[in-house]
This record gives structure tokens, C-alpha cells and sequence, in this order.
């Protein structure tokens, strides 16, 4: 993408035009746009340039007035800035839902902790919040309620009620065998064929994103990692990364090959939990025994090396706090071996076990099209065609220094999703031994100052279901003034309706855990 080229023709399509071009540490361009001229700005970088993935909106509250940033990716960060005033009937400006469908989420996010009305929104109802939440907006610093006071609750219509129209409505959740986490849908039957689903999240939202402003930058590595039991390490990477960024503060190679390792096996555990979770979910018991038996192996590996199975705490800002001797290396190096076989008896299985085949394909297709439209990553995206991955795309830690291989398929279903995280399962081992194989020697980390210079930055990595992003924002003190965190399953939530529509009630858990859900990391 030519940023200058799009800055050129924002400043002559969309007056009164941009008021400068800026570039963040991690080459993040950043151009400013008028409130008024915002939509025209995003239909000109969907329709002309062609940039259709917005990894998420930050709104912040900021010398007097609220400043939305619109993050785009299209092989590099642009991100569009614009302002409101303070005043209550000031903070409205366009949806751009009828552009990008996958800004919904974003924008009722915004909508409920600032009070900021986007005009033409189809669906102002609270994200995370209860319905009938009647407290400030949490993200104002006037605000000193709780963000979570009351259990979101779904509409009345929660029985079994019978239309005239022959259509019953169902809930499943926010408990119930076949979710992990607590989600809730309201769904409609025609018969066995679903023909409308409501859902809603938000049951465990924790606020991390105020309690990161209370508190100081090294207290926020432990509670980042808790956004997350199962990829704590990306996220407290990403985090110390953004802050890094920041500081202007080169991470040691060594630290950095460490933290490439933690996120690979990361990635395995991840993917092999999703593997059991889903064949619990369609009756493949012992693949769910085996997936998730061999997942221990990896979970050895990073207890042996951290001391812990969950939150590793192995990042610290300017560095790792571990090191890998060579004998640990070397041990790693044979277990990675196994782990490698049975990941290729996993393969076989999806690729060639006719009743996998049968529950998995064409279930819960997404096409290009519509990974496009709502911004899906990872996984998701790669199953149905789209190659984009951050490791290989703005590389981070030591990606930059190995041979990354970005698995895709054109299936776009819950079969093509398995046969491409087994598949990444089986990249990450290989990453994994070029980290051993090649780990530099020197220090582990650096001395870091406290206090960290005022500025903003937008950190990208690949979590295990994909883009994960931090945007930052210093104002010179020993505490964040903002932090922003999107995490890649809002994306993947967002296009249920679609891929539930017209699909069979037995179906259902089979959709539901091709999606690898994690609603502790959506909530946040």
C-alpha cells in the first residue's frame, strides 16, 4: 500500500483533509481525519485501494474531547485518526458498518464505554455490558463505577416458546455441555434447520483495559497474561513489545529467540487442545484422549523451562527472564520429534477418516468474501484462502531471522480449519528446532527505565487464532494512558450468524468448536 498515494487522495477527496501523515515506532502510519470526512476516508481505502481488513477501532478519552483510531492492515499498519468534541451532543459521527461489516463489534464496544452514538449503526445494543446498565461509561475518567456489576442477561424469550409460524426458539448457554466458556444464543428453528441466531457475550469481562491505567507498567505484564490461560505468553509479548517499541529499546537476540520459542509451543498446546476440545465435541472420543495427551508433552517442555504450565511469566520488559542450557535444548529437540509423529497420525486421520470427513465438511463455511467483510484472521481466515499471517507478514521477536511457511486452504469449513491448525501445529515444530538449533548467545534482557517516554504505538503479533493487537498509549508517567487490546476471537464471533444460518441443529457443536473459541479473551 502507498501510503503517500492515499494521503494524497484523502487530501483531495475528503476536505477539509487530513492535517498530517505520522509514523509510530513500529511504522504504523497514521493519518488524522475529520470527523465529517471519516466515512468518505474509509470508503475510499475499501473501495479504491482496496484495504478491507480493519483489525479494530481504539476510542479514548484525550484533552477534552474523545479521538477514535481506526487501525487497517493491508500488508502494513495505517490507521486513521479523528476527534470529537466533549460536549454529549457532539459525540456522534458515521457507522462504518454499510463499509466494513466486521467494525460492529468495535463500534457497540465504543458506543458503551464512552457514550460515543455511531449514526447508522444496526445493532446499538451493549457488547459487554448488561442491557440495563444504567452507569457511566467506564473508559471516561470521570467514571468510577465497576465495568462489571450485573450479569448480561439475553432478552426475556429464554423458555421454549412455539410461533405460530411453526418455529421454535431455543437457548443454549451461558452453561452447557458443548461451550467451554460462558456465551449465550437465542436460536430459531425451522424443524431441524436453524434460520436466525442471537447471541451474547460479555459474562466474564474483567475491565483490563481500565485496570491497566491503575497500574504501572511492570505490574501490567501479570495481569496481561491473564487475558488469557491459554496463550498468556503472546499476549505479555506483544504488551512488552508496544512498550519496548516505546522506549526505543532494542530486545537482546537471545531474549528474543526465547520468546519465539515460548510463542511456537504456545501455539501447539493451543492447537492441540482445540483439536481434543472439537472431537469431544462430535463424538471423536479418542482422538479428544490422544490430542489431548500429547499436548502434555508440550506443556512439560514449558513448565521445565519457565516453572509453570498456564502463566509462564517468562517475558519482562526488555527482555526474558529464563535461559535454555544445551542439554535442555537438545531434550526439547527429541520430545519436538514424537510430538511431530503423532501430529502426522492427526493429519492422516482428518485427511482420510470418512466419518471426520462427514460431521466437518461443508459445515460452517465461510467464504473469501465474507472473511474479508468481517475482518476474520488466523486460522479462520487461512482455512477459507487468505494468506496473511504476522510472522511472515511484520515480523516480530526472531521471525524475521527464519524460514516461516504460511499454511492455507480454500475449503473455508470446519474440515479445512482442522487440516490447517494441524498443519501450523506440525510449521511450529519446525520453528521450534530452528530457534534450538540457531539461539545466539549473549544477555537475556536489558535495564529498562521505569517511566516511559509519551508517545503511542500499535504492536501486531500472531497469537494461535491469529492478529492480535496492542495499541499503547504513553503520557510520559510510570502508568499506561491507555491501553487497547483486540484479541483475534472477537473476529471469528462476529460471522456466527453467518455460518449458523440454515445449519442443522447437530451441527451446531461441530461449528462451534471449528471456531476455537476463547471468551476470556474476547471479554477481556
Amino acid at each position: 500500500m502507498d501510503t503517500q498515494l492515499v494521503l494524497k487522495v484523502l487530501q483531495e477527496t475528503c476536505p477539509p483533509g487530513p492535517a498530517c501523515e505520522e509514523r509510530l515506532p513500529t511504522d504504523e502510519r497514521v493519518v488524522s481525519v475529520s470527523s465529517d470526512a471519516l466515512h468518505s476516508a474509509v470508503q475510499l481505502l475499501t473501495q479504491t485501494f482496496g484495504v478491507y481488513h480493519l483489525s479494530t477501532i481504539t476510542g479514548q478519552e484525550r484533552d477534552g474531547g474523545v479521538e477514535l483510531l481506526y487501525h487497517f492492515w493491508d500488508g502494513q499498519g495505517l490507521t486513521l485518526r479523528t476527534r470529537l468534541e466533549a460536549e454529549e451532543d457532539a459525540r456522534r459521527i458515521a457507522s462504518i458498518t454499510d463499509l466494513i461489516p466486521g467494525a460492529s463489534f468495535y463500534e457497540r464496544e465504543i458506543i458503551e464505554m464512552l457514550h460515543v452514538s455511531f449514526e447508522g449503526h444496526p445493532n446499538a445494543r451493549p457488547l459487554f455490558l448488561p442491557d440495563d446498565w444504567g452507569g457511566e461509561a467506564p473508559l471516561r475518567p470521570e467514571s468510577d463505577e465497576d465495568p462489571v456489576q450485573q450479569t448480561p442477561a439475553l432478552p426475556s424469550e429464554s423458555s421454549m416458546p412455539q410461533s405460530k409460524d411453526g418455529r421454535i426458539v431455543i437457548p443454549i448457554g451461558p452453561q452447557h455441555p458443548a461451550l467451554k466458556e460462558p456465551i449465550s444464543f437465542r436460536l430459531t428453528l425451522e424443524g431441524e434447520r436453524i434460520v436466525n441466531s442471537l447471541m451474547r457475550i460479555g459474562y466474564v469481562h474483567r475491565g483490563i483495559e481500565r485496570l491497566a491505567q491503575q497500574r504501572n507498567y511492570i505490574q501490567n505484564i501479570h495481569l496481561i497474561e491473564r487475558v488469557c490461560g491459554i496463550c498468556s505468553h503472546i499476549h505479555a509479548t506483544t504488551y512488552c513489545q508496544a512498550v519496548e517499541a516505546l522506549l526505543d529499546q532494542p530486545t537482546p537476540p537471545r531474549a528474543r529467540y526465547i520468546r519465539t520459542l515460548m510463542c511456537e509451543l504456545e501455539r501447539i498446546h493451543s492447537h492441540l487442545l482445540w483439536l481434543g476440545a472439537l472431537a469431544e465435541n462430535i463424538g471423536f472420543t479418542t482422538i479428544f484422549m490422544y490430542a489431548w495427551r500429547d499436548r502434555e508433552m508440550v506443556l512439560d517442555i514449558m513448565e521445565e523451562l519457565s516453572g509453570q504450565r498456564v502463566s509462564h511469566a517468562v517475558n519482562i520488559i526488555g527482555g526474558v527472564r529464563i535461559d535454555i542450557s544445551r542439554e535442555q535444548a537438545v531434550d526439547i529437540i527429541v520430545k519436538l520429534g514424537a510430538l511431530e509423529a503423532q501430529l502426522e497420525r492427526f493429519l492422516d486421520v482428518v485427511e482420510h477418516e470418512r466419518s471426520f470427513n462427514a460431521r466437518t465438511r461443508d459445515v460452517g463455511h465461510l467464504s473469501q468474501e465474507q472473511v474479508r467483510a468481517y475482518c476474520v484472521v488466523g486460522p479462520m481466515a487461512r482455512a477459507s484462502g487468505i494468506s496473511v499471517d504476522m510472522r511472515r507478514d511484520e515480523p516480530y521477536a526472531a521471525y524475521d531471522e527464519l524460514e516461516t511457511r504460511v499454511i492455507i486452504d480454500y475449503e473455508g469449513d470446519v474440515w479445512a480449519r482442522t487440516l490447517v491448525r494441524i498443519q501450523e501445529a506440525i510449521e511450529s515444530v519446525h520453528l521450534c528446532r530452528q530457534v534450538l538449533v540457531n539461539l545466539p548467545v549473549g544477555p537475556l534482557s536489558v535495564k529498562t527505565p521505569r517511566r516511559v517516554p509519551a508517545g503511542e504505538v500499535v504492536a501486531r503479533t500472531e497469537a494461535p487464532r491469529g492478529e492480535l493487537l496492542y495499541f499503547l498509549r504513553s503520557d510520559g508517567s510510570d502508568r499506561p494512558a491507555r491501553l487497547k487490546i483486540r484479541t483475534p476471537t472477537l473476529t471469528s464471533l462476529i460471522t456466527l450468524p453467518e455460518q449458523l444460518d440454515g445449519v442443522n441443529v447437530a451441527d451446531i457443536p461441530a461449528v462451534l468448536g471449528g471456531m476455537d473459541l476463547c471468551i476470556a479473551c474476547a471479554d477481556r
